[in-house]
């Protein structure tokens, strides 16, 4: 059956879909890393289970472990595993049939001892099975299939397999009749004795069934090394030494609580070194359904406990049951796990050689166009997951090494042109299993051939199909990671019904009243950079309030993590799985690049996505501060308030890779000069990372070469000169994106969020909240006859100025914010408690005496907001001293 679509219909022809087959065996060039490392894996065990085998070692030892645990995610590929499985011991040189490798000689010389030493039998797939179907008996009679079989069928090298003597009649007739009688023996130990049956007849067949039992397993392993014999003749002749391998694949053993216990319990009944177990499972499933069959048990039993405390009680012991079960049945050595598809590899994937590959299928699927800025930039779907395009060649060489020395990828990624540069979001929604990706693939593959034939004049809004073609897909692929995921069912639910659903027009979008999901960041410390210490005599308050220390800390960015919350129940929430949340942020883009956006929210904004990774730390010490008189406040930095994801991952990309570029002398510990030169051009370049994304090229920081830009200030000679020219620099990059704004803003848009920050964020970021020393001031002080040929800067000053009051309240209320969410602020509440009146009182009379502090120490030379509105550019008129002293 074929396996892709057809090829590419001609002009107004409808795409024709093709049924898929559930699985199917592979060669080994087309498996994919999991399923070939689970595939090593699995061979690597049955040479040595083959080996013990022909040894004899073993033989008298009891409580085998003879099974095998295939575990991974639903659509990993198990199935696949044992299908290739079988193809590669039944015609190996035709499954190792390709280029030449050092890995494919070893795997050949592995199958080529293999070949006739092991013998697997007919798979079992437990989801068709009755749940009372006697397994005892199905094991049997599939043992006894393989000993017939050599009777009729070929050889391994074509030659006839007929017992050659009349001696081998007489023992093949003998072991097959050992075998017939364990299987007559089944019924009675494995079904359980009717209770209508007369009380004679029923005592008289549980007697019997113990004494089945008595023998049962000595006589099997008896059995079992007769077939093993009988089998190996053919094979190695008479003389003793090989002796087959017998395998039973058990396929979908999570399908059901009956199946899985029954399994188990089958594996250590017939335990035996000829006979191998392959099940295939996935581990968590296994786990909780052996956890659910032993409180199933103690609850038939009467054993279980009452009221909430003793169902706890008796899930307890279940689980400890189950474990002690497993770790027997199924050492922890013996599982092999299948991964998911790496990202990268998702990325070059095809269904059959002759396909397309997915990156370049997403290449091809069209997002929405409108007026917004967002939209102009990203054209096709791959951009909100590959930033090759977004990130200048030194910044992405710069980021690849981040990611390699964080092992966030771990491939080799090689230098060709086509190669992705995915950021978090993408190989959060491309690590995937790999029946998922074949139907992410077959999912693109129909929108793309879809939009083609749209665009070609069948009718259809061509603009309307552009984009939602785009929202199919990522809608599509959310819904699936939904279902497959472990998530609870009050998530599931609120995922598909309030927050993923339709609108008046029956088009998909995503409701966010509420704020039912919030975004968690996980960083670390990449680096400190310490300001020289402070002059105690030169705060204008002595000993009673002083900063003790400043630091600036640099932070990798690592991931998002988003939590939902259930708005029924405010206590309730749960971490969204990878996958989920991957998908979750992607489609949340898509929605948003539309020039009506879909994502619905009465807040200013449906989800904070700013990453916290840049903070100025202070110790403050107040001593007239009764309760706590040390705090430790940290201000983050904070970049534009941009309304998706993709933004924020290129402004983070970009951050880890200057990160990555600072060599690791430039933050150690050198003289308060340099320590302030050094701070001042962390500041300097961060202003202008955000200012290409928030620019119409969305990226692209240009780090310049040894005269110009990041690379000039970091190969300089003499820091001060070179730094003077960077921040010349950046404040020529904000004029010039203050005049972007003016000429291109569409309203509402990336440019208008830009222009919110200039105005509101810029003239605090060098302030003493943020900046490491008082010199970090200098990036907004225009020289006098600097040139300004667009007026972007004037223009700049000038809405600074009009909005002093405004800063001045941001301001003050930052550094209450700052002292509200210390460690200090925090131990005070708990030690007052959440009541009212005089515990509120004391809190808030505390934390006023913080703040008062704060700006004592800070401004006793004057206030540094009124310097940076009207006292920095040459183009306003002289500051009034008295009016700002």
């Amino acid at each position: 059956m074929a396996t892709t679509p057809q090829d590419a219909p001609e002009a107004g022809q409808p795409y024709l879909p093709t049924p898929l087959p559930e699985a199917r065996a592979f060669m080994w060039a087309d498996l994919l890393t999991p399923t070939r490392r689970g595939l090593q894996e699995l061979f690597f065990w049955l040479e040595a289970a083959s080996e013990n085998n022909a040894t004899g070692a073993g033989s008298n030892t009891e409580h085998l472990s003879t099974s095998l645990l295939v575990s991974g995610a639903r659509g990993s590929g198990k199935t696949t595993l044992l299908l290739s499985a079988v193809q590669a011991l039944r015609d190996w040189k035709s499954f190792v049939r390709g280029p030449p490798s050092p890995e494919v000689a070893a795997l050949s010389l592995t199958l080529e001892r293999l070949e006739r030493r092991v013998l697997w039998l007919e798979p079992l797939d437990l989801e068709p099975v009755p749940s009372q179907a006697n397994l005892l008996a199905t094991l049997l009679v599939r043992v006894r299939a393989a000993l017939d079989h050599p009777r009729h069928a070929k050889g391994i090298r074509g030659e006839s397999s007929r017992w050659s003597s009349s001696i081998l009649e007489e023992g093949a007739e003998e072991t097959w009749g050992k075998l017939d009688h364990l299987i007559r023996d089944a019924s009675f130990m494995w079904e359980d004795i009717p209770s209508t049956t007369d009380a004679r007849v029923r005592a008289e067949q549980q007697i019997r069934a113990s004494e089945i039992y008595a023998n049962f397993q000595p006589r099997f392993a008896d059995a079992m090394e007769d077939v093993s014999r009988t089998l190996s003749m053919p094979r190695f002749g008479t003389s003793g030494g090989e002796q087959v391998l017998m395998v039973l694949p058990i396929d979908n053993v999570d399908r059901s609580i009956e199946h899985l216990y029954n399994i188990v319990k089958l594996t250590r009944m017939v335990a035996s070194r000829h006979l191998w177990f392959v099940l295939a499972a996935g581990h968590q499933e296994f786990q909780r359904f052996m956890e659910r069959s032993f409180q199933k048990e103690l609850i038939v039993s009467g054993q279980a406990g009452i009221g909430v405390r003793g169902q706890e009680e008796t899930l307890a012991i279940a689980r400890r049951q189950a474990a002690t079960t497993l770790r027997r049945a199924l050492p922890p050595s013996y599982r092999i796990a299948l991964e998911q598809v790496d990202s990268h590899e998702a990325w070059r994937f095809p269904v059959d050689k002759k396909d397309e590959l997915l990156g370049l299928l997403l290449r091809q699927l069209l997002l929405p166009t409108g007026k917004r800025t967002q939209s102009q930039v990203l054209d096709t779907f791959d951009d909100l997951i590959d930033l090759s395009s977004r990130l200048m060649p030194d910044v992405a060489r710069c980021y690849r090494e981040a990611l390699r020395t964080d092992g966030a990828e771990a491939h080799e990624t090689g230098t060709r042109p086509d190669e992705p540069l995915l950021h978090h979001v993408g190989r959060l929604a491309l690590t995937l299993p790999a029946r998922t990706l074949q139907d992410l693939w077959h999912s693109v593959r129909r929108e793309v051939l879809i939009s083609g034939t749209s665009a070609a004049g069948t009718g259809l809004n061509g603009a309307q199909e552009q984009g939602e073609s785009s929202v199919r897909v990522a809608a599509e692929m959310l819904r699936n990671a939904i279902d497959e995921s472990d998530l609870p069912a009050w998530a599931s639910e609120l995922l598909h019904h309030r927050i993923l659903r339709q609108d008046d027009q029956g088009r998909v979008c995503l409701d966010l009243t509420g704020k039912p999901i919030r975004r968690s960041t996980r960083t670390s410390l990449h680096g400190v950079l310490q300001g020289p210490p402070s002059d105690p005599s030169g705060n204008g308050t002595g000993a009673h309030a002083r900063v003790l220390s400043t630091e600036v800390h640099l932070r990798r960015f690592h991931e998002v993590l988003l939590v939902l919350a259930d708005p029924e129940d405010p206590g309730r929430e749960t971490t969204l799985p990878a996958n989920v949340a991957g998908w979750f942020m992607i489609l949340h883009d898509v929605l948003m690049l539309f020039e009506r956006p879909r994502v619905l929210s009465a807040e200013l904004m449906a989800l904070e996505l700013s990453p916290k990774m840049m903070g100025t730390v202070h110790e403050l010490w107040a001593g007239r501060a009764l309760g706590e008189p040390f705090v430790q406040a940290a201000f983050w930095w904070t970049p534009p308030a941009w309304t998706t994801f993709i933004e924020f991952a290129i402004l983070t990309a970009q951050w880890r890779a200057f990160l990555a570029r600072l060599s690791r002398g430039f933050l150690s510990a050198g003289d308060g000069q340099d320590t302030a030169l050094r701070a001042r051009f962390i500041q300097a370049a961060w202003v202008e990372n955000v200012c290409s994304v928030a620019g119409l090229e969305l990226g692209r920081w240009d780090w310049g070469n040894e005269r110009h830009g990041v690379v000039s200030v970091l190969r300089a000679p003499q820091l001060a000169t070179a730094l003077e020219r960077y921040e010349q620099r950046v404040r020529d990059t904000v004029a010039g994106l203050v005049s972007q704004i003016h000429k291109h803003s569409a309203g509402y848009d990336r440019l208008w969020t830009a222009q919110v920050w200039l105005r509101d964020e810029l003239p605090l970021q060098v302030l003493p909240e943020h900046a490491l020393t008082a010199d970090g001031r200098s990036l907004l002080r225009q020289p006098p006859g600097a040139p300004s040929a667009d007026g972007g800067w004037v223009s700049l000053v000038k809405d600074w100025g009009n909005q002093a009051p405004r800063l001045s309240a941001f301001r003050q209320q930052r550094v209450r914010d700052a002292v509200n969410r210390s460690s200090a602020a925090e131990s005070l509440r708990r030690m007052l408690g959440t009541g009212r009146g005089r515990a509120s009182e004391t809190y808030y009379s505390w934390l006023d005496t913080m703040v008062d502090a704060w700006f004592t120490v800070v401004d006793h030379h004057g206030d540094p907001l009124a310097e940076v509105v009207l006292g920095m550019s040459p183009y306003l008129a002289p500051r009034a001293t008295d009016d700002h002293p």
